[in-house]
């Protein structure tokens, strides 16, 4: 119990720091926390807490699905009966999955047969991006996950290769035969919109736009040369990372940034950002970066977590199109590699994500993957950057030979 007792101990000097509001604290509580249960959890409880997250997560999707977390009131509570009503319902199946999540704490219950909200479940509402990436978890990803046996029965237990024969495909049936892109798009738009939301959920702590990597030199740059591109945001989705840049650094001028994307993702935000402040003036290209990159010479070639969807043959082929795309002419011109990075012991979020990868026959990357990436496109990795508190990194790279 020696262990215990020294966690214990490190839990408390935590607590005390996240009274001063630190979010690095905070973190490091609840890490702690966690490796005080796993000391002293039995293994019979171990498999009760997996019986628990499964019967959770099924309860939080179907009160997604009826909207009741919108209907829930932010102060006062609501009546089981109420919430039933509203989907002609039974108020018995609405109370079990209610019950579910009182357990859990994920809702509280104030009176007999009322729920409210908690400190947590308004992430479930609709628009909050957090909600949707949990939806994207269950609907896109539970089922690869529950797969794999049947997969690694069929294809061997090797690691997946390829675009299609990856286990995301394989419980569709379409395994070698669509991408799984194409699988997401030929679930229909409203399930590649929600795709779009979710991958801006999670940037508060786990993936943060801004922080790592120190932009203020662009603006500087762009002051004595007039006429460069400045950042590309490949594979951009919304703009969210473009955007978070600009507003941390509005020196920079936006209409000598891009953004790109595939077409029916670039035809969607054009739309949206026609009044937005921000990105109404950065540049929207229609891009496969598969193919030749459209928009050559730039300062800044920005791929933010699109490297770790793809095999190491494919991300070459990524990054030489962009090693290619550099100006000759310009030395402190760089490709930056905005991904998690991976380490001998990862923290449980990033192996959470590579076995996620693996759905789709990819993985999160080491420093030292990076770097084999990068020398096999003809890139020479400058620095790593990376911040304490996130499993997010920055590779900066340049062209191999570049002084």
């Amino acid at each position: 119990m020696a262990d215990v007792e020294a966690l214990c101990n490190e839990l408390q000097l935590h607590i005390k720091a996240l009274q001063s509001g630190s979010e690095l604290a905070r973190r490091r509580a609840t890490n702690t926390a966690r490796r005080i249960i796993r000391e002293i959890i039995d293994p019979e409880e171990e498999i009760e807490q997996h019986a628990i997250v499964l019967a959770e997560m099924a309860a939080i999707r179907m009160y997604i699905e009826w909207g009741f977390f919108d209907k829930i009131p932010d102060n006062g509570s609501i009546s089981y009966a109420e919430l039933a009503a509203s989907i002609n319902g039974d108020e018995a199946l609405v109370r079990r999955f209610g019950q579910m999540l009182v357990a859990t704490g994920k809702l509280k219950r104030p009176q007999p047969d009322h729920v409210a909200h908690s400190r947590l479940s308004p992430t479930f509402k609709s628009g909050n991006r957090d909600g949707d990436h949990f939806t994207m978890m269950c609907d896109e990803f539970q089922n690869a996950y529950q797969a794999f046996p049947g997969f690694f029965k069929k294809y061997g237990p090797h690691e997946p290769k390829g675009e299609s024969e990856v286990p995301f495909c394989f419980p569709d049936g379409v395994d070698g035969k669509l991408t799984y892109w194409e699988l997401i798009l030929q679930r229909g738009q409203d399930n590649v919109e929600r795709f779009g939301r979710a991958m801006q959920g999670l940037q508060t702590h786990a993936w943060p736009y801004t922080g790592i990597y120190d932009f203020s030199w662009v603006a500087e740059y762009a002051k004595e040369n007039k006429d460069r591109p400045l950042i590309l945001d490949i594979g951009g989705g919304y703009g969210q990372m473009i955007r978070a840049v600009l507003e941390e650094t509005p020196a920079i001028p936006r209409n000598r940034c891009y953004l790109e994307d595939r077409a029916e993702v670039i035809e969607s935000v054009t739309k949206q950002s026609v009044n937005d402040p921000v990105l109404k003036d950065v540049q929207k290209v229609v891009t496969n970066f598969h193919k030749e990159q459209p928009v050559k010479g730039a300062l800044i070639y920005l791929i933010r977590r699109c490297i770790h969807d793809y095999t190491d043959d494919d991300c070459i082929k990524i990054l030489k199109i962009l090693a290619d795309a550099l100006p000759a002419d310009e030395p402190r011109a760089r490709i930056l590699i905005n991904d998690q990075i991976n380490t001998e012991d990862p923290t449980p979020f990033v192996a959470a994500y590579d076995v996620l990868m693996m759905t789709c026959a990819s993985l999160e990357r080491s420093e030292k993957q990076f770097e084999n990436l990068a020398k096999k496109a003809g890139l020479e990795v400058v620095k790593i950057h990376k911040k304490e508190g996130t499993s997010l990194g920055v590779v900066e790279c340049k062209k191999a030979g570049a002084s």
